[in-house]
C-alpha cells in the first residue's frame, strides 16, 4: 500500500533537493502541502505526483523510494534525532557506543557493553523506540 503523505525530508530524498528547498517550493506555492498541529508540513502523494509530473521528474523515483521504505526500520539515533520523539527522552545520541559503531539492534549492545555510560539511560522495556520497532528486530522483553 502506498503511502498518503510525505514528510519534507522524505519529499528531498525522492527529488533529490535538500529539505530546505521543498520548503521554499511549498512556500512559492509550487508544492501544495498541509500543516500539522504541530506546525510540520506533509504532502500529500497525489500532489506529490502532480508537481513530479509537471516538473519533469520521473515517478520511478517515488516507486523507487516506496519500495526501498517497505518494512524499513530506522537506527535508534536516527528515530530519537526528530524532535518529537527526543522531547523527554533520556537519550543522548552523540555520546552512545550505538550510534557510534551504527549498530541496528541497540539492545545487543547495551547489554554487553563495559560501562553502561556508553548506551543510553532508558530501560528497554521503557524505550519508545524498541515499543515501536522492536517486534521487526526481533525484542519483545515484554
Amino acid at each position: 500500500m502506498a503511502k498518503a503523505y510525505f514528510t519534507t525530508n522524505e519529499v528531498a530524498k525522492i527529488c533529490s533537493v535538500t529539505r530546505q528547498t521543498v520548503i521554499n517550493w511549498i512556500k512559492w506555492g509550487r508544492l501544495k502541502a498541509l500543516s500539522t498541529p504541530g506546525g510540520h508540513r506533509r504532502v500529500m502523494r497525489e500532489d506529490l505526483v502532480s508537481f513530479m509530473e509537471r516538473n519533469g521528474l520521473d515517478l520511478l523515483l517515488l516507486e523507487r523510494f516506496e519500495e526501498r521504505s517497505k518494512g524499513q526500520v530506522p537506527h535508534c539515533w536516527e528515530y530519537f534525532s526528530t524532535g518529537f520523539t527526543r522531547r523527554g527522552s533520556a537519550h543522548d545520541c552523540d555520546q552512545c557506543l550505538v550510534m557510534q559503531s551504527k549498530a541496528l539492534r541497540c539492545y545487543l549492545l547495551r547489554y554487553r557493553t563495559i560501562q553502561d555510560s556508553d548506551t543510553c539511560k532508558t530501560s528497554c522495556e521503557t524505550c519508545p523506540y524498541l515499543r515501536k520497532y522492536g517486534r521487526k528486530l526481533g525484542f519483545i522483553p515484554w
